[in-house]
């Protein structure tokens, strides 16, 4: 089965958005807080116009916890495919791990060196026929994304983002303020960030 989601900025706050959602009968599911850590073995390599295929070639370390109890570690690597800068599907591939510090060493010891942190914190409101995961993430701001329950299966590149276009008109019903963004990338957000920083500092 293949899944596709996107992912757009919200401009309402977090209690717009629980006001918005709860008067149409959506219901919090489910909170967690999550925090990546993305290495590479190219990270001298990295510059403004080749973050994403550095990022295409990061691990990343995450930590995750789930409504404040339930613990996860793990290292990942997410395979996408891409059509010009836009995920068309998604593998990730994950192994638990034990102990986090420890495996930041070991990759740091084999030479991957970290690129990015991501930290965010996710809400989940459900209404039993729609999830929408919504992530305030530090120095970006609030995401929604949404992954929808159809097999995409056989669709060609084209057919895969006419839906994801779908799914954005599909957002945009219930209310919420969005962006008409499809694809929005924290990892290469928030490096794209550190870079104009450095760009306005020489200015």
């Amino acid at each position: 089965m293949k899944q596709i989601e996107i992912t757009t900025y919200v401009n309402n706050t977090l209690q717009e958005v629980d006001d918005i959602l709860k008067r149409q009968g959506f219901k919090v599911i489910r909170k967690s807080k999550i925090k990546d850590i993305y290495k590479t073995l190219k990270y001298n390599e990295l510059n403004k116009n080749n973050i994403l295929n550095s990022l295409s070639e990061s691990v990343l370390i995450r930590y995750l916890k789930v409504n404040d109890k339930d613990e996860y570690k793990k290292l990942t690597y997410k395979n996408k495919i891409y059509d010009n800068d836009i995920v068309i599907s998604e593998e990730k591939i994950n192994v638990t791990i034990d102990d986090i510090n420890k495996m930041n060493k070991l990759l740091e010891l084999i030479g991957l060196k970290t690129i990015v942190n991501v930290n965010y914190d996710v809400i989940v409101y459900s209404n039993a026929d729609i999830e929408f995961c919504f992530q305030s993430v530090g120095n970006l701001g609030l995401l929604l994304e949404y992954e929808n329950k159809n097999d995409y299966d056989g669709y060609t590149n084209e057919e895969i983002l006419s839906e994801k276009y779908k799914m954005l008109k599909e957002i945009q019903k219930y209310g919420l303020n969005i962006s008409n963004d499809i694809d929005v990338k924290k990892a290469f957000e928030l490096i794209k960030h550190k870079f104009l920083s450095i760009d306005k500092e020489k200015i």
